[in-house]
């Protein structure tokens, strides 16, 4: 049972989800790019925060600095007389030389500390290279009452000021002591001002913007996709009448707007030779059903020994379409895992059987890679074009060759050939070279159809040509290795 729980548990998971999930793509895609781009957001949020953490106090400290370079000028105008900061004396700065350094506060931020005294020396000297080192001894931050708050108040919405502790050694025994408290610039307006101006124009207005756009763009994207699921629902309804899927928009679309409309050629044309099939069985055996009926109907006791003679032939003819046809529809479909073949030496093995039967067939060339294929479909494969050229030629000559792709097998004969325009059409099912439909001379229109299915199987094809000056040469070409294993 503890082995169960965590599939179901998952399975649980995964029906919340999808519960909670938009059903559609374009659904989907827009909930995945706006929650991504409100993150983004949240995230360039989270990094002001940080900055305004780190850089709020720069103004206000820059101007304490200011205020201190100004208490030193003027008593270096002055003889270094301390009554002449009186006039830097008012609300909120307070200057006076002291016969000793006063203590330092704790700090609640040494690095913020640290950082704000380095910044009041570097605006001090760049006023007066020559002045000493100054001193922050305080640091802090005063709310609307005057009392000190923790620096957390950064982030909060009510006013604060910031008040500072400076001081410098101007002699021994003597230090200028300066106090001031300033305001960050943005408190200007309220926290609830500022707060408010940043949900509305911050928030609220880029994320309407950002929906808009997140809605155009997967409208956009996904509109090929919804082109591609009407046509394949009506694909489903009809699959010869259904137009073709458009092959545009992104290129994983395109592919598989191609390898349906593929898909769908390959379904319809596979409709069409069916019925055609069908056609052509149905009336191959009227034929002879309409020869045993009459037969029948005619036969007397005198004819009995004669009559079941013909009736035999009849269920012969009847019995070798059957035969082509089955063997038609195995050469189509798959026969099992693929094996490595030596075809030279299978239709050598052929070549050498027909001639110890004395019909004239002979072979030249060599194929010296093996390939994949299934013996069985190959050997009758050549058979058939053997059988093919003996019967309308008496001869059959077999000519081996190969490439780096492609292991190729001619069968070529000295008969009359094929008249050109019919080339192309005599690889069809139930297409004979000679149109008198009887199965003696032209057989059942299903050998050459055998081959191609056969040779298609294999990753190849059946090409047909007629010879010069008369003949014809029928190339079985193979693939040395399936698709799958290039």
């Amino acid at each position: 049972m503890a082995t169960d729980a965590p599939p179901l548990q998952a399975s649980a998971r995964r029906k919340l989800l999808a519960r909670w999930l938009p059903d559609t793509l374009f659904g989907r895609l827009v909930l995945v790019l706006a929650v991504g781009m409100l993150a983004t957001q949240f995230l360039t949020s989270s990094i002001w925060l940080d900055l305004r953490h780190t850089q709020t106090l720069e103004t206000p400290t820059r101007v304490a600095a200011e205020r201190l370079a100004d208490a030193l000028q003027v008593l270096a105008r002055n003889d270094q007389d301390p009554q002449a900061l009186a006039y830097l004396t008012g609300p909120g700065l307070q200057a006076q030389v002291l016969d000793q350094a006063q203590a330092r506060l704790p700090v609640e931020d040494a690095e913020l500390h640290q950082e704000a005294e380095e910044l009041v020396n570097r605006v001090l000297h760049a006023r007066l290279p020559q002045a000493g080192q100054a001193q922050l001894r305080r640091l802090q931050l005063l709310d609307a009452q005057g009392h000190a708050v923790p620096q957390s108040s950064y982030f909060g919405l009510n006013p604060f000021t910031v008040d500072y502790g400076l001081q410098i050694a101007l002699a021994p025994g003597r230090w200028l002591v300066l106090d001031t408290q300033l305001s960050p610039g943005w408190h200007a307006q309220s926290g609830w001002e500022v707060l408010a101006d940043v949900l509305l124009r911050v928030y609220l207005f880029r994320i309407l913007v950002v929906v808009l756009l997140v809605l155009l763009a997967v409208r956009w994207v996904v509109t090929p996709l919804l082109r591609m699921g009407q046509a394949a629902q009506a694909l489903e309804r009809d699959v010869v009448a259904a137009p073709r899927m458009p092959e545009d928009g992104p290129r994983e679309v395109r592919q598989a707007a191609h390898a349906l409309n593929r898909m769908q050629q390959r379904i319809a044309a596979n409709l069409k030779e069916r019925t055609h099939f069908l056609a052509a069985v149905s009336h191959d055996l009227r034929t002879p059903i309409t020869r045993m009926r009459l037969r029948l109907e005619l036969m007397d006791s005198a004819d009995l020994d004669s009559g079941k003679q013909k009736l035999r032939g009849d269920l012969s003819c009847m019995e070798g379409l059957i035969d082509s046809t089955l063997a038609f529809i195995q050469a189509r479909e798959h026969q099992g895992p693929l094996q490595q073949i030596d075809l030279d030496a299978l239709a050598r093995s052929i070549c050498q059987d027909r001639q110890e039967l004395g019909q004239p067939v002979d072979i030249r060339g060599h194929i010296r890679a093996p390939v994949m294929g299934q013996p069985l479909n190959l050997r009758r494969a050549l058979d058939n074009l053997i059988d093919n050229a003996l019967r309308y030629a008496g001869s059959a000559s077999l000519v081996l060759d190969e490439d780096n792709v492609f292991a190729q097998v001619y069968v070529e004969d000295r008969g009359p050939g094929i008249p050109p325009a019919q080339l192309e059409r005599m690889r069809q099912p139930f297409e004979r070279g000679e149109t008198s439909r009887n199965q003696n001379t032209g057989g059942h229109g299903l050998g050459l159809s055998i081959v191609d299915a056969i040779a298609q199987a294999h990753g190849g094809a059946l090409q047909l040509r007629n010879r010069e000056p008369q003949g014809l040469s029928a190339c079985m070409r193979i693939r040395k290795r399936p698709d799958n294993q290039r």
